[in-house]
This record gives structure tokens, C-alpha cells and sequence, in this order.
């Protein structure tokens, strides 16, 4: 399976911000580790009322949830995950 390459909208970061570095970055940890490789599998599951399969939640390092998109298919190499929000 390959790589997901990781992108942050305007308001996830704003999100991380708020965290502190300390919490930005064990929930960075956790995204990459948790959907890096898989962000069909795991604790990931369709946005209840969502869009379909690429509008997806997961919870990751234990405690935040995650909120993002999953771009993949012909022609797009890398595939690419954009989180949307942190929600701790």
C-alpha cells in the first residue's frame, strides 16, 4: 500500500495551534501513524451524514478526532489525505 501524503487545511492548523506544541504533536504523531498507510482502516469510519467514502472521521492518539479527506484514484500520485479539523 502506498504513502498518503498529509496536507492541513487553514483551520486544522489553527486547531493544532490552539492544542500547544506539546498536544499538536502527539496528535501529529497519531495521524501520521494511524492514517498514513491506511485512512480506510483503524478507528476511520464515513462522517456520519457525510459526503460518502473520502469524507471520513478517525480518532487518533487516544483522544482527538479527526476530520478529513481522502483524494486517491487515476492520476493522483501521491494520494493525499487533507485533515480538516482536530477536535479534542
Amino acid at each position: 500500500m502506498s504513502a498518503y501524503r498529509i496536507t492541513f487545511s487553514a483551520q486544522a492548523r489553527a486547531d493544532l495551534l490552539a492544542l500547544g506544541e506539546l498536544l499538536a504533536q502527539e496528535v501529529l504523531v497519531g495521524i501520521t501513524a494511524e492514517l498514513g498507510t491506511d485512512p480506510h482502516g483503524g478507528t476511520s469510519i464515513e462522517r456520519p451524514l457525510g459526503g460518502g467514502p473520502w469524507d471520513r472521521v478517525a480518532f487518533v492518539a487516544g483522544w482527538a478526532t479527526v476530520r478529513y479527506l481522502v483524494s486517491e484514484g487515476p492520476g493522483i500520485d501521491p494520494p493525499v489525505i487533507t485533515v480538516i479539523r482536530v477536535i479534542p
